[in-house]
């Protein structure tokens, strides 16, 4: 499985999720996106009241002889908050997907382990010991993901002003988003073999285009302009279950690589 089949796993995952057992799920982003909408405003409203509280007192000392510069506290306050706003908005558009795949991480683990039981009828019975460990787990593989990408990134655009090669770095870039992400939604299908996370990486690594492929609708997503963050927390759903999707087919494969052939015959390989 590469790339394109990575891609075209989305194909039955709007069959799962739209079905009646799995539709309740899209209820999760829309709770996600009022918290982080109301959380962000909070912060940002904390976080410019305690910075105008540093220099308010230096600040009037400085317009308390001057009438017409009355005005400034005001200005300032509303200045601080719309460079917080600003910075936010920068850094949810550059953070957002990873902010998206943290606190969304419960929802994932449970998402991924229900579409196994609807493929394969596997059940695991509900323990809160390994309901916190998967979703530790899955935002330790984020960050961790997130640090990678972040420093090939930087790489990457470091390459950009070289000439020629600088023309393809935007697509590595890009397609280096795609297999960080990939590997963040597929993880949680993984930890259910209970590999390590040293052992995640090489089964990754052996399927890297068809990780690639998962993580690129990711990615795509968040390049929509003003709507990003929206539709990828819906599309994050999908992912999680196209890489629970493309675990139980590697699975699949591998078995029926390894079956024995029949006597006489012909092993047969789905």
């Amino acid at each position: 499985m590469g790339f394109f089949a990575g891609i075209a796993l989305y194909g039955k995952t709007f069959r799962i999720l739209f079905s009646r057992k799995f539709w309740w799920f899209l209820l999760f982003p829309v709770v996600i996106l009022i918290l982080l909408f109301i959380g962000g405003n909070i912060l940002i409203s904390i976080a410019g009241n305690s910075i105008y509280g540093l220099i308010e007192d230096r600040l009037n000392d400085w317009v308390a002889e001057i009438s017409w510069l009355q005005w400034a506290g005001t200005t300032v306050r509303v200045l601080i908050q719309l460079a917080l706003r600003i910075l936010y908005f920068f850094l949810f558009m550059g953070f957002g997907g990873y902010v998206v795949v943290i606190v969304m991480s419960p929802v994932y683990s449970w998402l991924s382990e229900r579409t196994e039981a609807y493929l394969t009828g596997r059940e695991y019975p509900f323990s809160v010991k390994q309901f916190f460990w998967e979703v530790c787990r899955g935002i330790l593989i984020a960050l961790r993901n997130l640090f990678f990408q972040t420093l090939i990134s930087l790489v990457l655009f470091l390459c950009s002003f070289i000439p020629v090669i600088g023309l393809l770095a935007p697509f590595a870039i890009f397609f280096t988003s795609a297999y960080f992400y990939g590997f963040s939604f597929i993880d949680y299908a993984i930890e259910r073999k209970h590999f390590n996370v040293k052992q995640s990486v090489r089964y990754v690594n052996k399927n890297i285009g068809l990780v690639t492929g998962i993580g690129t609708v990711f990615a795509l997503a968040l390049m929509i302009p003003g709507l990003s963050m929206v539709v990828c927390c819906f599309v994050s759903l999908l992912s999680v279950i196209a890489g629970t999707l493309a675990v139980e087919k590697i699975s699949a494969d591998s078995a029926a690589v390894s079956r024995p052939s029949a006597p006489g015959g012909e092993g047969h390989c789905l």
